[in-house]
């Protein structure tokens, strides 16, 4: 939908509804597209920012370290076997 200056800073909260319900507004000046507003997702950052400001999880900025200790696969066959039936 393309939206002139004029009508949307006039009717902003009619096309942020619109916005949120997902539809993509297209701001126009004179015809000529200057700007889009689209509807916002979450992205794994917003995720992890969240479980961090909730206490769940801590970083200090650093590469990840990985696990302490690996987890103990219970089973009798190679894993190089599960790759390669998963493969077929």
């Amino acid at each position: 939908m393309n939206v002139g200056i004029r009508k949307i800073k006039n009717h902003l909260s009619q096309y942020l509804k619109l916005v949120k319900r997902g539809e993509t507004v297209v701001i126009t000046e004179r015809n000529i597209p200057v700007a889009k507003i689209v509807p916002y997702k979450k992205t794994t950052i917003d995720n992890i920012l969240l479980l961090q400001e909730a206490g769940l999880v801590t970083w200090n900025g650093g590469k990840p370290g990985g696990m302490n200790k690996p987890p103990e696969i219970k089973t009798d066959c190679l894993v190089s076997d599960m790759i390669e039936e998963d493969r077929r």
